[in-house]
């Protein structure tokens, strides 16, 4: 004998079908709320940075501080960031070094290039919240260096020709680093560039290559970064990897100090170079070193 569904129970069971079908499923719940709390947090991190900045409302900074709070909470990036740069002093308002580390790890943590970046110095340099560690910032390097920080790349670079942080140093490896970056439109271009050139000159990572280092000297030169500028000073002084010219010497050896000497224009104040307010004028073109590491076999 068939067996006989009714009218009434073939409806209930299409109904309860239909329901199945449209009913979000909890992942797709989960999602949608997951780009509600992105949107919201965008919209609070860009209404704080227009308090901040005074465009299109009047400046009110404490409420842009409760913004960037509010979008930090559901989940900025950007906005940890600008916390911890609040915090660490640099809009004048308030100094909270503990706080500052900690929105800078969130920010980092969530794969903002910038914080990396900071957050890889400061790891490296220490202060008094966080202890030097020379491996965490190597580790923060390499991830801003991946997201594209061409600041990163350069530091990152000095890391793998020192070999700090625990790793073997590999000269090959900061040659590559140190190409990549010394043409890019940053402030550390130079820096990469000098380090070419001592690379081609010592032939550390590359053939030595005379010609090559000199160009990449000159290149460091006119930068203006003013290590590459006295080398270039000397080498014309001396005639090394160029025609001896003194009138070109103490052009690069002047330009190397300007800002530094109060009478660069003197040729007797040459002898002085090696100044206190120099070296202090030389810091961001040096590498810096995170101290006696541990070496990887």
């Amino acid at each position: 004998m068939p067996f006989l569904i009714d009218r009434k129970t073939l409806v209930r069971a299409a109904l309860v079908l239909a329901a199945f079908a449209t009913a979000p499923s909890a992942q797709a719940s989960k999602d949608n709320n997951g780009k509600a709390r992105q949107a919201q947090a965008q919209q609070q991190y860009d209404l704080a940075s227009q308090y901040q900045s005074g465009q299109g409302v009047m400046m009110d900074r404490e409420r842009a501080l409760q913004l960037y709070t509010q979008a930090a909470q559901s989940g900025s990036a950007p906005a940890a960031y600008a916390l911890a740069r609040h915090y660490s002093g640099l809009t004048g308002q308030a100094v909270d070094l503990a706080r500052a580390h900690r929105y800078l790890q969130q920010a980092a943590q969530a794969g903002h290039a910038p914080a990396q970046t900071e957050l890889a110095f400061a790891l490296l340099h220490g202060n008094a919240e966080v202890r030097k560690d020379a491996a965490a910032s190597l580790k923060w390097f390499r991830a801003a260096a991946q997201a594209g920080s061409v600041r990163a790349s350069c530091q990152l670079a000095d890391f793998y020709r020192e070999g700090w942080g625990g790793i073997a140093p590999d000269p090959a490896a900061a040659v590559r680093l140190y190409r990549a970056t010394a043409k890019a439109d940053d402030p550390c271009a130079s820096k990469s560039q000098y380090a070419l050139y001592l690379a081609h000159l010592r032939g550390e990572g590359v053939a030595r290559d005379g010609k090559a280092a000199i160009e990449w000297l000159r290149s460091a030169a006119d930068a203006g970064n003013p290590r590459a500028q006295r080398a270039l000073g000397r080498a014309y002084e001396r005639g090394e990897g160029v025609s001896r010219d003194p009138a070109l010497a103490r052009v690069w050896l002047r330009k190397s100090r300007e800002g530094v000497a109060p009478h660069d224009d003197h040729e007797h104040d040459l002898p002085s170079f090696g100044g206190p307010e120099l070296f202090k004028r030389l810091a961001p073109f040096t590498p810096q070193s995170p101290g006696p590491q541990r070496i990887a076999p």
